[in-house]
């Protein structure tokens, strides 16, 4: 069968994951980083005074000076389940031959932590370096967060000579807004506020990943 959204991308916190709305924010609140720093890069980088790389720099040295480790970070990410359904939907549409991709602003820890294994075809994330203490040693941003995660999914259909129409996405908040706008179909799962409905063509408000396959067919 062909199908009609041959690849599908999902965001993370939020949508395949419960129990944190963001990732960072469980991170800098669970090391006990320096708040008003923090505060500072966040703005910032809104302000367009910093780049992204830079905000993603300045968010792992404050977790460093605070002695965030790999294991630290794990034993947070406990509180962090995959979203009901999800480990169904993924093996559903792995069956069906789809392209399952990962497009998120969270950090690639976290989607190893949640699906151990799980081969996903393309993961646009971000990524973090760890030494053999297990003490943070750098990482690689994303180019593909906030409004750029439209270009990411430009990027995954061109990789797979696919058009946006064909392309699915499925995102919660309103960093993911450009992208459910450009996505071929985009669900809001869970969504946080009514702007995220609003940029969707479909949404989802029950907490069970399972009620999109109908929706991908």
């Amino acid at each position: 069968m062909k199908w009609r959204y041959p690849l599908v991308a999902f965001d993370l916190d939020g949508t395949l994951a419960q129990g944190a709305e963001f990732v960072w924010s469980l991170l800098h609140e669970g090391f006990g980083v320096d708040a008003e720093r923090r505060a500072w890069a966040r703005d910032a980088f809104f302000a367009r005074q910093i780049t992204y790389r830079e905000w993603f720099a300045t968010d792992l040295e404050l977790l460093a000076a605070q002695g965030a480790t790999r294991q630290g970070m794990l034993e947070l990410f406990r509180r962090v389940t995959p979203t009901p359904g999800a480990r169904e939907v993924l093996h559903q549409l792995r069956q069906e031959g789809r392209k399952l991709a990962i497009l998120s602003g969270s950090v690639d820890l976290l989607l190893e932590h949640l699906f151990p294994g799980f081969a996903f075809d393309h993961v646009l994330i971000n990524r973090l370096r760890f030494a053999a203490d297990g003490t943070i040693a750098g990482g690689v941003p994303t180019a593909f967060d906030l409004e750029r995660k439209a270009d990411g999914l430009a990027e995954l259909a061109r990789r797979e000579g696919l058009a946006l129409a064909q392309c699915a996405f499925l995102g919660d908040h309103e960093n993911d807004l450009a992208v459910l706008r450009a996505a071929g179909l985009g669900i809001a799962f869970n969504p946080r506020t009514p702007r995220v409905v609003a940029a969707a063509d479909a949404a989802i408000t029950e907490l069970d990943l399972r009620l999109a396959l109908p929706l991908l067919r």
